[in-house]
């Protein structure tokens, strides 16, 4: 099972001398101009890169974004395991290479989540996920190893084929992960600055949360004889348009119920479960 809690991070810097010092650095390289309106005036963006790492200069601010992971393995991958030590290790040498004050670097987007090697094909898996909460998964026209479902504003919940992106470094790996799409998600969870994903307490939060989020999935399950009217999308559809408020969750829960104990979904909550506990055994390194 890889270890991969947090992947792409963005975050905001606003202090002006923290803004100079960032972006006077001699590593950075140009990376190019864009241009984007604000109050109704074309105004001329610089970005920068080290790495993975895109630098985005505004008037008021400076905007980093990347994948944490991809920058572990010097932007080339994120498919191998990253634990919550690398993870922070991770972040303290963006610090230090940048001079960075964590606490006034805040976050504004986030995806965190796990690899899993699920105990059936990871294809079916991901045909087979339907809904989070009351809102069905679809497939991006453009990617079709995964699905995506969620509130377009605020949070995507995402479910993939990570082997279709590196066949070659793994193998029927399912990834699940949360993508916050607002800063008010994040703060959420608590979580408000770089700092504070490199404090232990946050993995076990996000460990948790993201648990929470794999509860409110709907999973056909194939393997088990049951009524069949509950493996039709159309039973469900029909629920959302004509049932009553509750309903949709009622009859979900009747569903898993019926499966049983031992079911796909309730397989895969345990590994999440497993991974959880794992982590909280990590030890955290010193990052003062």
């Amino acid at each position: 099972m890889a270890i991969k809690m947090i992947d792409f991070v963005k975050i905001k810097i606003t202090d002006e001398a923290l803004i100079n010092q960032v972006w006077s650095n001699e590593i950075l390289e140009y990376d190019g101009k864009s241009e984007k309106r604000f109050n109704d005036e074309l105004k001329e963006l610089v970005k920068k890169k080290y790495k993975n790492l895109y630098f985005t200069k505004y008037q008021d601010r400076i905007e980093i974004s990347g994948s944490l992971h991809y920058f572990f393995n010097n932007g080339i991958h994120n498919s191998n395991d990253f634990s919550v030590k690398d993870c922070i290790n991770t972040i303290m040498q963006i610090r230090d290479l940048f001079m960075l004050d964590l606490e006034k670097c805040k976050l504004i987007n986030l995806e965190y989540g796990v690899n899993i090697i699920p105990s059936i094909d990871v294809e079916d898996l991901v045909h087979n996920i339907m809904y989070h909460d009351k809102r069905q998964f679809t497939r991006p026209t453009k990617h079709f190893y995964y699905k995506i479902a969620g509130n377009e504003a605020y949070k995507h919940v995402k479910a993939y084929n990570k082997s279709v992106q590196f066949p070659s470094l793994c193998n029927n790996t399912f990834r699940f992960e949360v993508k916050s799409k607002q800063s008010k998600y994040i703060n959420s969870l608590d979580l408000f600055t770089l700092n504070d994903l490199a404090v232990t307490g946050t993995y076990n939060r996000l460990m948790e949360e993201l648990i929470k989020e794999w509860d409110n999935v709907l999973l056909f399950d194939l393997s088990k004889n049951i009524d069949k009217k509950y493996l039709n999308t159309y039973f469900w559809e029909d629920i959302l348009k004509n049932g009553s408020r509750n309903k949709f969750n009622n009859q979900k829960k009747r569903y898993y119920d019926k499966l049983g104990n031992n079911n796909l979904h309730s397989q895969i909550r345990k590994t999440l479960i497993q991974k959880m506990k794992f982590l909280k055994k990590v030890q955290i390194p010193s990052i003062y």
